[in-house]
Formats: C-alpha cells, structure tokens, sequence
C-alpha cells in the first residue's frame, strides 16, 4: 500500500515538473501592416421631410435603410441602417448611411427609403424608395413621408 502511494507521488511530482512551464516572456510578433486590411466605406445622405403639419409622439423612431433589391425572389438584403430616436417635431431631419463598397454589387438596384413608427405604429412610409449609388447619385437624397393610413 505504502509503494503504491510513494509511485502517486512520484507520478504527480513529475507532471507538476513538466507543465512548469518555461519563465522567459514569448517573442512577440509584428503586425505586418501589408497583411491589415482596410475597409472601404462610402456614404449616402440627405434628409427626411414630412409634408404634414402634424405633431408626431416624443417616442416617433426614424428608420432609414440602404438596401439591395436586383434579386426578386429574394428578400432585400439591407446594407446599411440607421434609426433616429426623436425628430422633436422638425418637418425634416438630416440622415447619413455608411455603408461598405466591396458589398455593392455593380448590376444592383440600391435603394433607399424611410418609416417613422411610434409605440409599434407606422405612421410615416417614404412616398417612394429612392435609386442610389449605381447611378452616381449619393448625395442630397430628400424622402418625402406620407401617412401610412
């Protein structure tokens, strides 16, 4: 009983010797700036106008979506989002899409369009989604809003 715990010991003695581990810091490797790769973003803006004199509820969430509609079968594939949390009542209201380039496809029908929702409600749609960046334009996109009744 006494040999079987002395070769226990042994056993465990020479494992904690061999995961000790060596005490020099490792070599640290250099970034090679050739293998960083940048990305290439390009930018869509303009500006949201509600042609209604309405008030719209301090909770009114803009959404403006950048999207990719050439394949019909398919659903749209969004490239770029963004959501505005309050208007405070201005009839218009500056957005900014950024979006990456190496996504664009060169035969796609990019469009941008726009809804403002309050408490799970639509009220507002864009009266139409406006064609981008395939055609040249990208800047100075104005969305018309009209009830969504």
């Amino acid at each position: 009983m006494k040999s079987l715990r002395y070769i226990a010991s042994l056993l465990v003695i020479f494992a904690l010797i061999g995961c000790e581990g060596n005490s020099t810091n490792p070599s640290e490797k250099a970034l090679n700036s050739q293998n960083n790769q940048t990305v290439d973003l390009g930018r869509v803006d303009g500006r949201v106008v509600i042609l209604q004199d309405s008030i719209l509820p301090p909770d009114a969430i803009v959404t403006v979506k950048l999207v990719d509609n050439s394949v019909a079968d398919l659903p749209a594939l969004i490239l770029s989002k963004k959501n505005y949390n309050s208007l405070n009542n201005r009839p218009t209201l500056p957005f900014e899409l950024t979006y990456h380039k190496n996504e664009v496809r060169p035969e796609g029908r990019l469009t941008v369009s726009a809804t403002i929702n309050s408490g799970g409600k639509l009220l507002y749609v864009s009266d139409s989604a406006v064609e981008v960046i395939n055609n040249g334009i990208t800047k100075n996109i104005e969305l018309l809003m009209e009830p969504a009744n």
